[in-house]
């Protein structure tokens, strides 16, 4: 074992664990092929801003924001109200909503070459 192996292990002995049961669980012991990593891949507790921490506390800048999907950094206060107050009114209504009608008129208004669009989930 390296120097540097030694190192991630004695920083991240609660991720070996979770590792160890992601790998009875999914394909390559991950959800996503980018967290494989040797000798394991290190778990995530929670994240702020531009900075997210691991189950063993260390702290790191989050470089891959939700794969680019979170421009404005992890748990940025204006998204979180938002979805709060979204989930009160429910989270999946399998039917139209006005706020599919105004997030429309945003991306139109924002992009005047859109004539008409479609959301899809990707990934």
């Amino acid at each position: 074992m390296t120097s540097i192996e030694a190192q991630f292990i004695d920083l991240h002995p609660t991720s070996k664990p979770l590792a160890d049961k992601a790998n009875d669980l999914f394909a390559q012991g991950v959800t996503h092929a980018s967290r494989k990593m040797f000798p394991y891949p290190v778990y995530m507790e929670r994240g702020q801003g531009p900075r997210k921490w691991d189950v063993d506390g260390n702290e790191y800048i989050d470089y891959k924001t939700g794969h680019g999907s979170m421009i404005l950094g992890q748990a940025h206060p204006a998204v979180v109200d938002a979805v709060q107050s979204q989930m009160a009114n429910g989270t999946h209504l399998s039917s139209g909503t006005r706020m599919e009608i105004k997030w429309a008129e945003t991306v139109t208004r924002l992009v005047p070459s859109v004539e008409k669009l479609r959301f899809v989930s990707s990934g």
